[in-house]
Protein backbone atom coordinates (compact mmCIF):
# COMPACT_ATOMS: atom_id res chain seq x y z
CA UNK A 1 0.00 0.00 0.00
CA UNK A 2 1.28 3.45 -0.96
CA UNK A 3 -0.50 6.46 0.54
CA UNK A 4 0.40 10.15 0.56
CA UNK A 5 -1.12 12.45 3.20
CA UNK A 6 -1.01 16.24 3.47
CA UNK A 7 -2.27 18.54 6.20
CA UNK A 8 -2.22 22.34 6.36
CA UNK A 9 -5.15 22.90 8.71
CA UNK A 10 -2.97 24.84 11.17
CA UNK A 11 0.25 26.86 11.02
CA UNK A 12 2.11 23.54 11.08
CA UNK A 13 2.26 21.81 7.69
CA UNK A 14 2.87 18.08 7.49
CA UNK A 15 3.33 15.60 4.65
CA UNK A 16 3.56 11.84 5.17
CA UNK A 17 4.13 8.90 2.88
CA UNK A 18 3.40 5.24 3.47
CA UNK A 19 5.37 3.00 1.10
CA UNK A 20 4.96 -0.64 2.02
CA UNK A 21 5.83 -0.93 5.70
CA UNK A 22 7.74 2.36 5.86
CA UNK A 23 5.96 5.49 7.05
CA UNK A 24 7.85 8.78 6.88
CA UNK A 25 6.60 12.23 7.82
CA UNK A 26 7.93 15.77 7.51
CA UNK A 27 6.59 18.60 9.65
CA UNK A 28 7.36 22.28 9.12
CA UNK A 29 6.47 25.48 10.97
CA UNK A 30 7.06 28.40 8.65
CA UNK A 31 6.09 32.00 8.05
CA UNK A 32 5.83 31.19 4.37
CA UNK A 33 2.46 30.16 3.01
CA UNK A 34 1.63 26.50 2.95
CA UNK A 35 1.17 26.79 -0.81
CA UNK A 36 4.93 27.38 -1.08
CA UNK A 37 5.78 24.54 1.28
CA UNK A 38 3.63 21.68 0.08
CA UNK A 39 5.08 20.76 -3.31
CA UNK A 40 8.72 20.68 -2.11
CA UNK A 41 7.64 18.62 0.91
CA UNK A 42 5.78 16.17 -1.32
CA UNK A 43 8.74 15.96 -3.70
CA UNK A 44 11.12 15.14 -0.85
CA UNK A 45 8.91 12.32 0.36
CA UNK A 46 8.53 10.81 -3.10
CA UNK A 47 12.25 11.04 -3.89
CA UNK A 48 13.17 9.51 -0.53
CA UNK A 49 10.86 6.54 -1.18
CA UNK A 50 11.85 6.24 -4.83
CA UNK A 51 8.30 6.26 -6.15
CA UNK A 52 6.22 8.50 -8.40
CA UNK A 53 2.80 10.01 -7.81
CA UNK A 54 1.17 7.71 -10.35
CA UNK A 55 2.31 4.72 -8.27
CA UNK A 56 0.26 5.81 -5.25
CA UNK A 57 -2.90 3.98 -4.22
CA UNK A 58 -4.46 7.10 -2.76
CA UNK A 59 -4.01 10.56 -1.32
CA UNK A 60 -5.28 11.72 2.07
CA UNK A 61 -5.85 15.33 3.05
CA UNK A 62 -6.78 17.08 6.26
CA UNK A 63 -10.24 18.38 5.43
CA UNK A 64 -10.73 20.45 8.58
CA UNK A 65 -11.79 22.17 10.57
CA UNK A 66 -8.95 24.64 10.83
CA UNK A 67 -7.49 27.58 8.95
CA UNK A 68 -9.77 28.32 6.02
CA UNK A 69 -6.85 29.22 3.77
CA UNK A 70 -4.90 26.13 4.82
CA UNK A 71 -7.88 23.85 4.24
CA UNK A 72 -8.39 25.20 0.74
CA UNK A 73 -4.71 24.70 -0.09
CA UNK A 74 -4.65 21.07 1.05
CA UNK A 75 -7.96 20.25 -0.60
CA UNK A 76 -6.99 21.82 -3.93
CA UNK A 77 -3.58 20.15 -3.94
CA UNK A 78 -5.01 16.73 -3.09
CA UNK A 79 -7.79 17.01 -5.65
CA UNK A 80 -5.33 18.03 -8.35
CA UNK A 81 -3.02 15.09 -7.66
CA UNK A 82 -5.90 12.61 -7.35
CA UNK A 83 -7.48 13.78 -10.61
CA UNK A 84 -4.21 13.85 -12.56
CA UNK A 85 -3.21 10.34 -11.51
CA UNK A 86 -6.62 8.70 -11.03
CA UNK A 87 -6.09 8.10 -7.31
CA UNK A 88 -8.48 7.49 -4.44
CA UNK A 89 -9.07 10.72 -2.51
CA UNK A 90 -9.63 10.39 1.23
CA UNK A 91 -10.59 13.35 3.46
CA UNK A 92 -9.73 13.04 7.16
CA UNK A 93 -10.88 15.25 10.03
CA UNK A 94 -8.11 17.26 11.64
CA UNK A 95 -9.78 16.71 15.02
CA UNK A 96 -9.93 12.94 14.46
CA UNK A 97 -6.23 12.96 13.60
CA UNK A 98 -5.47 14.68 16.91
CA UNK A 99 -7.48 12.07 18.81
CA UNK A 100 -5.65 9.27 17.00
CA UNK A 101 -2.26 10.78 17.87
CA UNK A 102 -3.28 10.98 21.52
CA UNK A 103 -4.35 7.33 21.64
CA UNK A 104 -1.06 6.21 20.13
CA UNK A 105 0.43 7.11 23.50
CA UNK A 106 0.23 4.00 25.66
CA UNK A 107 -1.16 5.77 28.71
CA UNK A 108 -4.00 7.29 26.63
CA UNK A 109 -4.83 4.30 24.42
CA UNK A 110 -8.25 3.71 25.96
CA UNK A 111 -9.11 7.29 26.90
CA UNK A 112 -12.01 9.46 25.89
CA UNK A 113 -10.60 12.51 24.11
CA UNK A 114 -11.85 16.07 23.72
CA UNK A 115 -10.01 17.61 20.77
CA UNK A 116 -9.87 21.35 20.14
CA UNK A 117 -8.44 23.84 17.65
CA UNK A 118 -8.28 27.61 17.88
CA UNK A 119 -11.12 29.06 15.79
CA UNK A 120 -10.26 32.66 16.71
CA UNK A 121 -12.79 35.19 17.97
CA UNK A 122 -12.68 33.48 21.41
CA UNK A 123 -14.08 30.28 19.90
CA UNK A 124 -12.78 26.77 19.39
CA UNK A 125 -13.50 23.94 16.98
CA UNK A 126 -14.03 20.78 18.99
CA UNK A 127 -15.05 17.15 18.89
CA UNK A 128 -15.62 14.59 21.63
CA UNK A 129 -14.36 11.05 21.00
CA UNK A 130 -15.63 8.53 23.57
CA UNK A 131 -13.26 5.69 24.40
CA UNK A 132 -13.01 3.28 21.48
CA UNK A 133 -14.53 5.66 18.94
CA UNK A 134 -12.63 7.37 16.12
CA UNK A 135 -15.49 9.36 14.56
CA UNK A 136 -17.26 12.43 15.94
CA UNK A 137 -19.18 15.49 14.81
CA UNK A 138 -17.19 18.73 14.75
CA UNK A 139 -18.64 21.91 16.26
CA UNK A 140 -17.55 25.48 16.88
CA UNK A 141 -18.50 27.34 20.06
CA UNK A 142 -17.31 30.02 22.44
CA UNK A 143 -14.86 28.30 24.77
CA UNK A 144 -17.12 28.65 27.81
CA UNK A 145 -19.96 26.86 25.98
CA UNK A 146 -18.05 23.66 25.23
CA UNK A 147 -19.57 20.80 27.22
CA UNK A 148 -19.45 17.01 27.34
CA UNK A 149 -22.51 14.74 27.11
CA UNK A 150 -21.30 12.52 29.96
CA UNK A 151 -19.65 13.03 33.33
CA UNK A 152 -16.28 11.34 32.84
CA UNK A 153 -12.57 12.09 32.79
CA UNK A 154 -11.16 12.98 29.38
CA UNK A 155 -7.89 13.90 27.75
CA UNK A 156 -7.97 17.44 26.36
CA UNK A 157 -5.76 17.72 23.28
CA UNK A 158 -5.24 20.15 20.44
CA UNK A 159 -4.02 23.63 19.60
CA UNK A 160 -4.76 26.74 21.65
CA UNK A 161 -5.40 25.03 24.98
CA UNK A 162 -3.14 27.28 27.04
CA UNK A 163 -4.42 30.38 25.26
CA UNK A 164 -8.05 29.61 26.09
CA UNK A 165 -7.71 27.59 29.30
CA UNK A 166 -9.11 30.29 31.56
CA UNK A 167 -12.23 30.45 29.38
CA UNK A 168 -13.23 26.80 29.83
CA UNK A 169 -16.07 26.19 32.26
CA UNK A 170 -15.19 24.90 35.72
CA UNK A 171 -17.21 21.77 34.92
CA UNK A 172 -15.03 20.97 31.90
CA UNK A 173 -11.84 21.74 33.80
CA UNK A 174 -12.86 19.28 36.51
CA UNK A 175 -13.19 16.53 33.90
CA UNK A 176 -9.77 17.02 32.30
CA UNK A 177 -7.32 14.33 33.39
CA UNK A 178 -4.54 15.34 30.98
CA UNK A 179 -3.81 18.37 28.78
CA UNK A 180 -1.79 17.81 25.60
CA UNK A 181 -0.72 20.33 22.98
CA UNK A 182 -1.17 18.26 19.82
CA UNK A 183 -1.28 19.40 16.21
CA UNK A 184 -3.01 17.47 13.42
CA UNK A 185 -0.42 15.30 11.70
CA UNK A 186 -0.34 13.71 8.25
CA UNK A 187 1.29 10.56 9.60
CA UNK A 188 -1.55 10.09 12.08
CA UNK A 189 -4.01 10.55 9.22
CA UNK A 190 -2.44 7.65 7.35
CA UNK A 191 -2.59 5.40 10.41
CA UNK A 192 -6.20 6.45 11.02
CA UNK A 193 -7.16 5.47 7.46
CA UNK A 194 -5.29 2.17 7.81
CA UNK A 195 -7.08 1.22 11.02
CA UNK A 196 -10.62 2.51 10.52
CA UNK A 197 -13.28 2.54 7.84
CA UNK A 198 -12.78 5.98 6.31
CA UNK A 199 -13.77 5.78 2.65
CA UNK A 200 -12.59 7.65 -0.46
CA UNK A 201 -14.87 10.29 -1.97
CA UNK A 202 -15.35 11.34 -5.60
CA UNK A 203 -12.77 13.98 -6.47
CA UNK A 204 -15.40 16.44 -7.66
CA UNK A 205 -17.26 16.20 -4.33
CA UNK A 206 -14.31 16.69 -1.97
CA UNK A 207 -14.56 19.92 0.02
CA UNK A 208 -13.00 21.46 3.11
CA UNK A 209 -15.03 21.18 6.31
CA UNK A 210 -15.17 24.74 7.60
CA UNK A 211 -17.80 24.05 10.33
CA UNK A 212 -18.63 27.76 10.37
CA UNK A 213 -21.45 28.52 7.95
CA UNK A 214 -20.05 31.84 6.83
CA UNK A 215 -16.54 32.87 5.90
CA UNK A 216 -16.02 36.49 6.81
CA UNK A 217 -13.20 38.56 5.41
CA UNK A 218 -11.32 38.27 8.70
CA UNK A 219 -11.81 34.51 8.86
CA UNK A 220 -10.71 33.98 5.28
CA UNK A 221 -7.21 35.06 6.26
CA UNK A 222 -7.12 32.24 8.81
Amino acid sequence: MKLLAIDTSTERASVALLAGDELSCEVLDSQRTHAQLLLPMIDRQMVHAGIKLNQLDGIIFGCGPGSFTGLRIACSMAKGIAFAHDLDLIPVSSLAAIAWSVREQKECAHSSVLTVLDARMQEMYWSYFPAGQSEAVAAVNPVQDISLPVDESVVLAGVGIDLYWDGFSEKIKSQISTRLEQFPNAGAMIRLVQNTHIKPVPVAEAQPVYVRNQVTQGDARG
